[in-house]
């Protein structure tokens, strides 16, 4: 307990705001990690989800079997179930149809894979100036009980500014690994972007040639 005696003193000697300014900061530090740890599990199993779904998608057509080979939930299943209810159709305007469809498909599922971020990006923001919050009332605290000029000197008030900017650093420590982990949460979600566009195209061109059938290819035969 001696050890933990100069870690406890700052705290016995805080005032209620102080105080309660460092344990928001250790709730939001609690909640930041869950979120970066339930979203990197996440993010890493929908990459993941979405690489082998291109690798599948460009080893054959376009088939009800294939796509059940696709993990449920990724963004290329999404996909290629909607463009099987397209493939019997005429190709001029169902396949641009299909298009917009994907596009909102796909954009729709981004928006999915970002939610959770904003507390990050929240926490990140506002976290530094929490602890500024604290560590200004502490001082200010502190000046004001050092008014009466009495005994005043640089260890009497070091201690309570010590004590003050203890909030500061609680901020900082809360707000980095926010920023971090939302810095690389948004990456991996740009990497799963890419796949999935990489998947639609795939599949917009399969279905257009599904469509087009032996007509289209006589047809492009003959313009050649």
């Amino acid at each position: 307990m001696a050890d933990l005696g100069p870690w406890l003193a700052w705290w016995l000697h805080a005032d209620a705001v102080v105080r309660g300014v460092f344990v928001l900061l250790v709730a939001l530090s609690v909640l930041s990690w869950a979120v970066i740890l339930y979203k990197t599990a996440q993010l890493v199993w929908a990459l993941r989800c979405e690489s082998l779904a291109l690798r599948l998608l460009e080893d054959g057509a376009l088939t009800r079997p294939r796509l059940e080979r696709i993990p449920r939930g990724s963004v290329a299943r999404l996909l290629g179930e909607e463009a099987l209810t397209y493939r019997s159709e005429a190709a001029g305007s169902a396949l641009e149809r299909l298009r917009e469809r994907l596009d909102l498909l796909r954009v729709r599922r981004r928006v999915e894979l970002e939610n959770q971020l904003s507390v990050l990006a929240t926490i990140g923001n506002t976290a530094p100036f929490i602890g500024l919050f604290g560590t200004v009332w502490g001082i200010m605290g502190a000046l004001q009980g050092l008014g009466d000029g009495a005994n005043l000197s640089i260890a009497v008030v070091s201690g309570p500014v010590g004590e003050a900017l203890t909030a500061t650093a609680g901020g900082l420590f809360t707000a980095i690994p926010a920023v971090v982990g939302y810095n690389l949460l948004v990456r991996l979600i740009r990497r799963i972007s890419v796949a999935a566009a990489a998947s639609q195209q795939v599949v917009v061109e399969q279905v257009d040639a599904l469509v087009a059938g032996p007509q289209g290819e006589a047809a492009r035969g003959g313009l050649a």
